[in-house]
């Protein structure tokens, strides 16, 4: 189903198209990254310790930073109802300008799982949501090498695509889980 069907049916809110003023607000971001991506190479490169699956969250607080620090814009962690700016959950960012409202997803990927079906993006609705306008959302994807091997630092981020969710397709996963809470509290067999 449409990604953008289950953002309305879980906030009330809409994913919009992009219009004039929303894309040159990616614009100006796509050439910022595209010129600053040496650098955030650099500091991936040196600064980062672990294994892909955190990489993104180590980017996404870099991107978030640097883009409201240099670029004639807010860029925050979205807020939940409650007003607390939170990092887990979609989406991770809102780009706020001159009245535009753009939500974005940071993902990270590697060219030998570009083309995979594992799972790289997932949304759970909750009573907190994130989303509190109806806006354009993007996921900037960067790619990444690890110069490690076996998907271990020191990783080489070699580029990025931003990518409109607009037509994004996702499926359900209905799913039981537990806690160690729960789990340890069990007697022995």
């Amino acid at each position: 189903m449409p990604f953008r069907d289950v953002i309305k049916a879980a906030t009330s809110h809409h994913i919009t198209q992009f219009d004039e003023d929303s894309k040159k607000v990616i614009q100006l971001i796509s050439d910022w990254i595209e010129d600053n991506l040496l650098h955030l190479s650099n500091y991936v490169e040196t600064e980062y310790e672990g294994r892909s699956n955190e990489l993104g969250n180590f980017v996404e607080a870099w991107l978030i930073d640097a883009l409201d620090n240099q670029l004639p814009l807010s860029c925050k962690r979205p807020r939940t109802g409650k007003g607390n700016a939170q990092a887990v959950g979609y989406p991770d960012g809102i780009i706020q300008v001159k009245g535009v409202n753009i939500y974005f997803d940071v993902k990270i990927y590697q060219e030998k799982t570009k083309n995979t079906t594992l799972r790289s993006f997932y949304y759970q609705p909750t009573n907190q949501s994130k989303i509190h306008y109806d806006a354009p959302h993007f996921l900037i994807g960067f790619e990444v090498e690890s110069l490690g091997g076996s998907n271990r630092s020191p990783f080489k981020v070699i580029g990025f695509k931003l990518v409109d969710v607009y037509d994004m397709m996702v499926l359900f996963k209905a799913e039981f889980n537990t806690s160690n809470r729960f789990i340890y509290r069990l007697n022995e067999p």
